[in-house]
């Protein structure tokens, strides 16, 4: 005896059969997944970011020699200060407009303008231009701003002794070669037995 059963009571058992195959195969393909490969491409990852870091830094230096220069704008500790200064290079006119005792850059040299920023992290009194030497380093020569006697607006001598947590600025000229094809700005610890020398871009 042949038992018919119902056109919808037929495609319920498909439909059933289908969704019974496709969950076998989707455990089947889960089953053979390799776990380690997670983990491979999360150290592969690790590693792009890794080398990324390591080209910037190499790209913007430790700011320790005229070849690996810090950004520009970055600061610096120097005996109890953090420093930072900005530079303009072509000043000659704003230092003679400056003072009308102000002399002339020898031929070949021209003026340049640092403004030094800095903040007093000792546990006595600070005087900014006391406490480091600063300049332009430009093609392998220092120009030290104290060899400029000029004087300028907030000229760094005549910037206060501060008090710790206090911030003091001022600006000095630089008397230096005209075409150099490097320039950059230094710091130097006048009471460091090493001499340390920082060296920042201008910007």
């Amino acid at each position: 005896m042949n038992i018919e059963f119902p056109e919808i009571s037929k495609r319920l058992l498909a439909a059933s059969g289908a969704a019974l195959i496709g969950l076998a195969a989707l455990s089947a393909c889960s089953a053979g997944e390799d776990p380690a490969s997670d983990s491979d491409d999360t150290g592969t990852e690790e590693s792009a970011v890794e080398e990324v870091a390591e080209e910037e830094e190499a790209a913007t230096g430790d700011g320790t020699s005229p070849e690996s220069p810090l950004p520009a704008g970055s600061a610096v500790e120097i005996t109890d200060w953090t420093l930072n200064g900005t530079v303009e290079l072509e000043a000659t006119d704003a230092v003679l407009a400056a003072n009308e005792f102000n002399t002339e850059p020898a031929d070949g040299n021209q003026y340049g303008l640092i403004t030094l920023e800095g903040t007093y992290n000792g546990t006595e009194t600070g005087t900014l231009w006391l406490d480091a030497t600063f300049g332009i380093w430009a093609d392998g020569t220092f120009y030290d701003s104290i060899d400029c006697m000029n004087t300028v607006e907030n000229d760094v001598m005549d910037t206060a002794e501060v008090s710790p947590g206090s911030d003091s600025s001022g600006a000095a000229c630089v008397e230096i070669p005209t075409g150099a094809e490097s320039y950059l700005l230094y710091f130097e610890d006048i009471w460091s037995l090493d001499g340390t020398q920082y060296f920042v871009e201008i910007g």
